[in-house]
């Protein structure tokens, strides 16, 4: 059975910031070749990524993962040779976010709370860092019951074009979102007996609906946010937040702020199942060209047959180097931050992980890297102990990046010494 400390039941996620200050690690984590090569097995390309906090699509097989005994960092490959600042970075943003129940006296939060004192005392050298990890927690490997690899996809935040009004080639409203759109969170329903997943509709004569689909909201209309390319708009949906750059200058960030509820269709594989693009070629890059081949008409027609429609709320871009807000409530940090499944990883765990990573837009296969991330987002897609979604910054090189990640990868976490001595003593 799974460890008290990887038990669903202590999976608490903390929301929330505090006023301790963040040091400024800032340097982008650098992947770690490994010499000789190791061939791992390298899943089917990725078709089209989904938003980090709106995902829909399963994309995973998973079964449930088996925490091994408690391991030295010796038995992590490729450890003594990786630079885990960015990841001592992302760790220290996540404390931000800890340091709220501290106040609380919330058991879970003051688990974290001696690595975090120590974190902000750290230097910024790589071998600080791998100290300071080494220190506070004790790796332990995650399994699968029946062997076999978990599935790394990747993720970025879009930058895109905008006018404040419509324009030539600049007719694609980004909705805020509307007062009538509904959220039916059940854990608020819990003293009532309502069990199931999140609900999102509307009310008509007193009885929740579902809300418009993708081409009905189209034809309504809404606020706009901004208007920007088709093209650019649906791939902001998919990703779930951007920035936007305006004409004058003026750079905002879209932040997610809700869809309407209705399942993800992926159009990279509607396009790939009527033949209009081979298989392995629906990247974010294969379905921008088929649309602007197609015409505006038919990219709106392909664009409907997702229902699902992701709404924005503006927020302000306070430090380029960093990312959207993810679900744990701390700033993502590209190539260190990772959406799990909550269910198994509490919100701000570091976990090493082992995988394939592209050094280009036509690597499709990847180089066998080794890095150090730490779980501050969520997604629909992302179900199960052994699948991960990294973040990988800002723009199109990240997003060209991004769109060709689905790789065999297999993880380490990293248990707080707190919590590892609780559940059966680390090794020494």
């Amino acid at each position: 059975m799974l460890k008290p400390w990887l038990s669903s039941a202590l999976c608490v996620v903390l929301i929330g910031c505090a006023s301790t200050a963040t040091p400024p690690i800032t340097e982008p984590q650098r992947a770690v070749p490994v010499t000789p090569p190791v061939e791992t097995p390298v899943l089917p390309n990725a078709q089209e990524k989904t938003p980090s906090q709106a995902k829909a699509e399963t994309g995973s097989d998973q079964m449930p993962a088996l925490p091994s005994a408690i391991l030295d960092f010796k038995d992590l490959p490729g450890w003594q040779e990786g630079d885990q600042r960015a990841a001592l970075g992302a760790f220290v943003r996540s404390c931000v976010v800890f340091a709220k129940g501290w106040a609380k006296n919330d058991k879970e939060a003051l688990a974290w709370k001696p690595a975090c004192e120590a974190a902000r005392q750290v230097d910024n050298r790589a071998e600080a860092a791998r100290t300071f990890f080494e220190t506070y927690f004790v790796p332990q490997e995650t399994v699968r019951p029946k062997g076999g690899e978990g599935l790394l996809t990747a993720y970025y935040e879009p930058e895109l074009e905008v006018r404040a009004e419509p324009a030539p080639g600049y007719d694609e409203p980004i909705f805020s979102r509307p007062e009538d759109l509904v959220t039916v969170d059940p854990k608020k329903f819990a003293a009532t007996g309502f069990r199931g997943r999140k609900l999102m509709g509307r009310v008509d004569e007193g009885s929740l609906v579902p809300y418009y689909t993708r081409g009905e909201i189209k034809k309504k209309g809404g606020k706009a946010l901004a208007w920007g390319s088709p093209a650019d708009v649906f791939f902001l949906q998919v990703q779930g937040s951007g920035r936007l750059h305006f004409k004058d200058g003026r750079i905002m960030r879209a932040a997610f702020a809700g869809h309407n509820g209705h399942a993800y269709t992926s159009i990279g594989r509607i396009l790939i199942k009527e033949g209009e693009l081979d298989p392995g070629k629906a990247s974010k890059g294969g379905i921008e060209k088929w649309m602007a081949a197609a015409g505006p008409e038919k990219t709106s027609a392909l664009m409907n047959r997702n229902a699902r429609y992701v709404f924005f709320k503006a927020k302000p871009v306070l430090d380029t180097s960093l990312g959207p807000i993810g679900t744990q409530g701390a700033p993502l940090t590209a190539g260190a931050s990772l959406a799990v499944d909550p269910g198994f990883y509490p919100l701000g765990t570091p976990i090493w992980v082992a995988t394939r990573l592209p050094q280009n837009d036509r690597d499709w296969k990847g180089q066998e890297t080794r890095f150090l991330a730490i779980a501050q987002d969520t997604g629909g897609a992302i179900n199960g102990p052994m699948r991960g979604d990294l973040f990988l910054g800002s723009g199109a090189k990240a997003g060209r990046l991004a769109g060709i990640v689905k790789h065999a990868a297999h993880w380490w976490v990293l248990v707080p010494r707190t919590k590892a001595s609780e559940a059966m003593g680390p090794k020494t």
